[in-house]
């Protein structure tokens, strides 16, 4: 009887560990574009492997606003390879994005200022309030840019 009580208790334990696991994965109707409404703070890091301009590593800041219809706009501060190639007086980064109801995304970024276009796969975490990105380069393309960012929600509501 003692064997049969903890091996029922063992079962549970597991099945509801499987269970959150599951839920985790699972569509949730909240993750959408609305979800991330508001202006974020990033810190980028990474490298600039190749392209126009200096090469290096490269680190930055950008504060992005999305507009819960699949809209952003961003200015940033960029240093690559100890060059300041974005500071916040050029013209203003205009985008896409969109949130799946697995809480990802992605987004692209039109520069308005020479550079060329990049696009970033994301996560969503804690309820909205962080975006975890990394820059992916088109289908079979070796990308110039090995670059992950963090954004954390400007104000909390």
């Amino acid at each position: 009887m003692r064997r049969s009580v903890t091996i029922l208790a063992i079962v549970t334990s597991a099945a509801m560990a499987f269970a959150r696991l599951a839920l985790a994965q699972t569509d949730d109707p909240r993750c959408n574009n609305r979800l991330i409404e508001g202006t974020y703070g990033f810190t980028l890091v990474g490298d600039k492997l190749a392209g126009p301009g200096p090469v290096g590593p490269q680190v930055g800041v950008a504060m992005t606003t999305f507009d819960g219809e699949g809209n952003l706009t961003q200015t940033d501060s960029v240093v690559i390879g100890g060059t300041h190639v974005a500071d916040f007086t050029h013209p203003q980064t205009t985008g896409t994005y969109t949130v799946t109801s697995a809480c990802t995304g992605a987004f692209t970024l039109e520069f308005h200022d020479g550079r060329p276009p990049v696009t970033a796969n994301f996560v969503i975490v804690d309820h909205g309030k962080e975006i975890d990105t990394v820059v992916v380069p088109p289908p079979g393309v070796v990308g110039p840019l090995t670059t992950r960012s963090i954004g954390r929600r400007r104000f909390s509501e």
